[in-house]
């Protein structure tokens, strides 16, 4: 089963899918909104929102996120991400997977300077990713910085990806398919909030533009096979 948040039909198969016989994420939402559950932090506060929901059902939050983690095991769920980056050749990826940041992907031209060397420490060592937006809608904007320059840390520095030639580099969207099971488990509980804030715009849309912009899904130093690569997009 693959979730994406972009996706009405997506999100709300998978909703009910996994709350089948535990509750009703309908009846629950319209019951908070009738209570004056739902205020500016819900939609913006991870444990917020799981806390509330969590009140409701009478249970902890720990107690939820584990029923939820087991159902999202038992269907072999996937989450949609998308790879934004630059590369001259967009078949090394079909080939390697999506990397960590390390000096096995990325050439830094100016590694001796100061600001140099504090961004690498600073991008490789607690958060080397690989990172992966959420949302395909804010994947295409054009204001996207990881399109027009590649990884984060060369906004900072300068260099450019290993095998890669930084003249003939274009900029690509790498949909992917990432199995639940991959995800860090410290932050589980933000994919759970994701994806019902996702549930609950769906069934009770808000005006708000670029709802999911920013979010991510951060594999904390773990490579991405490419057999989790569902297409490779010139942007």
């Amino acid at each position: 089963m693959i979730v994406d948040i972009d996706n009405s039909e997506s999100v709300q198969t998978f909703v009910k899918k996994v709350t089948q016989n535990w509750f009703d994420p309908d009846k629950m939402y319209f019951a908070l909104v009738a209570n004056g559950k739902i205020s500016g932090d819900f939609w913006h506060i991870t444990d917020d929102l799981l806390d509330r929901i969590s009140e409701y059902l009478g249970q902890t939050q720990e107690e939820f996120l584990n029923i939820w983690d087991l159902k999202c095991s038992t269907y072999s769920v996937k989450i949609m991400g998308y790879h934004c980056t630059r590369h001259s050749n967009k078949n090394i990826y079909s080939e390697k997977g999506i990397l960590p940041l390390s000096a096995e992907t990325i050439k830094i031209n100016d590694a001796q300077s100061i600001e140099a060397k504090e961004m690498w420490e600073y991008r490789s060592q607690p958060t080397p990713g690989p990172f992966f937006l959420l949302s395909y809608e804010f994947a295409k904007n054009p204001n996207n910085g990881f399109c027009s320059h590649g990884a984060e840390i060369l906004t900072g520095c300068k260099g450019h990806h290993i095998d890669s030639n930084p003249v003939e580099s274009v900029p690509l969207i790498i949909h992917c398919a990432i199995p639940y099971l991959l995800l860090p488990d410290p932050d589980k509980n933000y994919y759970a909030f994701t994806i019902l804030k996702a549930y609950f715009n769906f069934i009770d849309p808000d005006d708000s533009n670029n709802l999911f912009e920013g979010y991510s899904i951060d594999l904390k130093g773990d490579k991405l096979d490419p057999e989790h690569i569902v297409q490779i997009e010139e942007n």
